[in-house]
């Protein structure tokens, strides 16, 4: 929907095929952190969080380790936030209104594609309707489909996680402060969701880890969050509907052909550690929106492979830099403490090396 509404043009019209019906196509329930880049881009299409209430703001994000000294503040001080989180739902909503106010796009909903022709640049819907294509972009949902057109690099290291994910509601308020805690187990992330006291937790680990905490009672589930996260919000009031998500790291070697591009979830998953998937994801789709742009809309495998050689680099380093994280922080070898304390004092007090951080999470450079 985002590249539908920055290339829509008279000239070039969009469709949208989504196999989902108009109910259950906002229901994921998912918190979205958006970083400055996602925002400057939204903002290209008349969504700006800080006209919309939906929109929440993270003023700082408080990094530390489980029994350890050290700890990361990233803040941006007075200015502005250091980005933003919305609801899945709402973010999908807003677009859907945008989509539907725009008579360059239409969208055809519990439309599921189940064949492609890539020769003849045409495919086929559930009800065998058939539809001709100059430009074909999935996003998500491809499957099977072209299973024979593109390969993946597998981060195996990174198989078999889960994430568990659900809404606290603190003691304390968070004051729109975004938490990542690492510890043995896996990481724990929580990002505020209201401007109150209500938080998304994100807390992921292998999967026996997870189905663990999945068994726990509310009781024995909050005694196990405090035993890991501490007290900085105080006693856990009220615990959402818990719900699992199996994770890998992935990526496509060749996301494109003649006329076919993927994007999104489709060409590059990722451990939500870093919260860069859809923000990385963002960013592929404004620098193809340039490249397509410059050439005019003339696409070929050529544009494609510019678009492509241009991005893979951001990529690989936001999937390294992942990997490390999870690997590198979720586990307890003996004086492993030590320097990772050492590292997060580092970080916090070095104001080249922060800056540079900072920016590397904002706007993906290398």
């Amino acid at each position: 929907m985002i590249f539908a509404l920055l290339n829509a043009h008279e000239k070039h019209k969009i469709v949208i095929h989504e196999k989902l019906d108009i109910i259950s196509l906002p229901k994921k329930s998912r918190a979205l952190a958006l970083s400055a880049s996602s925002i400057d881009i939204l903002k290209k299409i008349n969504i700006d969080p800080k006209k919309n209430l939906e929109f929440i703001p993270i003023n700082k994000i408080h990094t530390s380790q489980k029994n350890a000294y050290g700890r990361v503040i990233i803040d941006q001080g007075e200015s502005d936030p250091v980005g933003f989180v919305i609801r899945y739902d709402h973010l999908i909503k807003n677009l859907l209104d945008k989509i539907n106010a725009n008579k360059n796009i239409s969208i055809h909903l519990e439309s599921e594609v189940i064949s492609v022709n890539v020769k003849e640049s045409f495919f086929r819907d559930v009800n065998d309707k058939k539809y001709n294509y100059n430009f074909l972009v999935f996003s998500d949902g491809i499957g099977n489909l072209l299973d024979n057109q593109f390969e993946f690099s597998v981060d195996n290291e990174i198989a078999n996680y889960s994430a568990l994910v659900c809404e606290v509601d603190t003691q304390l308020k968070h004051k729109n402060i975004a938490y990542e805690r690492f510890t043995p187990d896996g990481p724990i992330a929580l990002l505020p969701i209201n401007n109150n006291s209500l938080s998304k937790l994100v807390w992921t680990g292998n999967n026996h880890f997870i189905e663990d905490l999945l068994k726990l009672n509310n009781n024995e589930f909050i005694e196990l969050f405090n035993e890991n996260f501490g007290e900085r919000l105080g006693q856990v009031l009220e615990i959402g509907e818990k719900i699992v998500y199996p994770l890998r790291q992935r990526y496509m070697l060749k996301p494109y052909t003649e006329n076919i591009l993927v994007l999104g979830n489709a060409a590059h998953t990722m451990h939500p550690v870093a919260g860069q998937g859809l923000n990385l994801t963002i960013r592929d789709i404004a620098y193809l929106t340039i490249l397509l742009q410059k050439n005019k809309y003339v696409i070929d495998r050529y544009t494609l492979k510019e678009y492509f050689d241009n991005r893979v680099t951001e990529m690989k380093s936001f999937m390294k830099l992942t990997h490390f994280l999870v690997k590198g922080f979720s586990n307890d070898y003996v004086g492993i403490n030590k320097i990772r304390s050492l590292s997060l004092f580092l970080l916090d007090n070095q104001k080249i090396i922060k800056d540079s951080f900072i920016n590397k999470f904002n706007y993906g450079s290398n």
